[in-house]
């Protein structure tokens, strides 16, 4: 005990240890105050102190009775406040069984603050004695387990990145953060690449799409064969483009950025047919090789004015779902917030140069997305998806024509952002919920006022040609003899907020789209009776191409 407390006091192996201090401690660990500066002289006496049960008891503990670990966060979650680790440390001791709430007699432990890590991560020390008060020993059975468990619970209840779930970022080797800072980047390559991967995603419909756009963000991209084929694709890599020539890429596979990354997790979303599967291995063989776009698609097509109407009321009808959504369907939660968080990593991609507010806001909807492998899905009706808004921000012209339109759409996604913060503020989720909003009144907040200051005062031009006049019938009036009156001043014209504006127009976008699926289904021929056909499996030259 007296020498790791003597350790944890000192220099450190690369003189790191600096600010050296207790956060937090067991009540009888009274030795040295928390907050106050610890040298190696006080670190002894506060083991000595936490031996005492040890000694007291002489009890024999073959592996030793020293308990140590370190509750480390990323360099991205920033420096917290002592006040928040003294949190943690006492959430995780009673996770660990070390306090009274596990029935048993307590044990003696300490957190040891001393800095950030070499690769510049926030952590603290909790040294324990697993000799309990009474003189009974702490169990270890599974304690790395345990350990690991009770760090994703603490991730979950205070917001952090979460590792070990279903959509969890991976976590990043020190080099990549040395390089970095190294050549001036403004975030860690596997952040770029992991925005571009999820907001190519976000706007594709199918694997072809998703390769020619993934190419589009001006990335490198390279399949994997299955072992013994050059045609049957089962992942891909990308890499961010080298600065210098001679300069070797360094290559990230999609399972390596995020769990949900991966080519078989991709290919859920999309359809399985034969002919897609050709197109998609197409494109895949011309990106290994380096060449052209094999067929561009919907890509390189300006979005309409009724796509724009479309996608808003998705949105929309997005947040009137999740008003009736149980908080305890989190898979379905989970879904909303992975695929707004894509694409707000789209828009992303398309207007900032470097990470800006909706990089932001994106990664803060994708750690809310992060759910058990084991939760398992509500039954509901299918909820609309808002992956067309991916496709609309990742290719729509950027300017003033298109700014009341990203407004409105922008309004709505703030409302889903709003949406998935109140779940979690009623779901207990405080540290998350306060997250989004704070996303919500800054990032999102910032890019609305860019916006609402490019974009025209009152809807204008083709943006309100598309929903036309909304008519609104008059009142019926019953026929009386007038009354003599005293003429009176005009009331005043009270000037519409912006709100208001956008709520006016987003009724007319939503009468636009109505009005064309209306005239595409009065367009529609009818139903033909088509003859019954075989079913069974597809046939070996229709899978190739594809591995699933």
């Amino acid at each position: 005990m007296a020498g790791l407390m003597n350790y944890l006091a000192g220099p450190g192996k690369k003189n790191e240890h600096e600010d050296i201090h207790i956060v937090a401690s067991s009540p009888l660990v009274f030795a040295h105050p928390a907050g106050v500066a610890l040298s190696q002289e006080d670190a002894v006496r506060v083991a000595r102190e936490m031996d005492v049960p040890h000694d007291v008891f002489n009890v024999t503990v073959p592996k030793g009775h020293v308990f140590h670990c370190s509750l480390s966060l990323s360099a991205e979650e920033g420096i917290q406040t002592d006040e928040r680790w003294a949190e943690i440390a006492a959430e995780f001791a009673d996770k660990m069984g070390f306090t009274e709430t596990s029935g048993k007699a307590p044990l003696r432990w300490v957190a040891v603050r001393h800095g950030l890590s070499s690769a510049g991560n926030d952590h603290v020390h909790i040294v324990a004695s697993i000799v309990r008060e009474d003189g009974t020993k702490w169990s270890d059975y599974n304690d790395r387990p345990r350990v690991q468990k009770a760090a994703r619970e603490i991730e979950e209840k205070f917001g952090y990145r979460q590792l070990g779930t279903l959509n969890a970022e991976r976590g990043y080797h020190q080099a990549e953060k040395q390089i970095a800072d190294k050549r001036g980047l403004a975030e860690l390559p596997r952040e770029t690449l992991q925005r571009s991967v999820r907001a190519a995603a976000s706007a594709s419909v199918d694997e072809a799409e998703f390769v020619r756009r993934l190419r589009g963000t001006g990335v490198l991209v390279r399949p994997r064969f299955a072992a013994g084929t050059t045609d049957v694709i089962e992942g891909f890599s990308v890499a961010v483009r080298p600065a210098n020539r001679g300069e070797r890429p360094v290559w990230f596979g999609g399972g390596r950025l995020a769990r949900d990354l991966t080519l078989p997790k991709l290919r859920a979303d999309w359809p399985d047919t034969a002919e897609r599967a050709l197109a998609a291995s197409a494109e895949w063989a011309a990106a290994a090789k380096n060449k052209r776009i094999s067929s561009p698609g919907r890509e390189t097509v300006t979005p309409s004015i009724d796509q724009w109407a479309a996608v808003t009321a998705d949105v929309a009808s997005i947040n009137e779902r999740l008003r009736t959504l149980p908080i305890t369907d989190k898979a379905a939660w989970a879904q909303v917030a992975r695929e707004t968080s894509g694409a707000l990593s789209a828009w992303s991609i398309r207007t900032e140069a470097t990470p800006g507010p909706l990089a932001d806001a994106a990664r803060a909807l994708r750690r809310s997305a992060q759910v058990s492998e084991h939760i398992p899905v509500g039954k509901h009706a299918p909820m609309p998806s808002p992956k067309g808004a991916g496709m609309l921000l990742m290719q729509a012209a950027v300017g003033p024509s298109t700014a009341a339109g990203q407004a409105l759409l922008l309004r709505q996604m703030m409302n889903t952002v709003s949406a998935v913060s109140g779940m979690q503020q009623e779901a207990g989720l405080l540290h998350q919920a306060e997250r989004l909003r704070r996303t919500h009144e800054g990032a999102l907040q910032s890019v609305h006022a860019r916006l609402a200051a490019v974009a025209p005062t009152a809807p204008a031009g083709r943006w309100a040609q598309a929903g036309g006049a909304v008519a609104t019938a008059p009142a019926p009036t019953i026929a009386t003899k007038p009354a003599p009156t005293t003429p009176s001043a005009p009331a005043p014209v009270v000037p519409l907020t912006a709100e208001q504006l956008e709520l006016r127009e987003l009724q007319r976008l939503r009468a636009a789209a109505n009005g064309a699926a209306a005239g595409v289904n009065r367009n529609k021929p009818a139903p033909t009776t088509k003859p019954p056909t075989a079913t069974g499996s597809r046939a070996p030259e229709e899978k190739k191409g594809r591995q699933r």
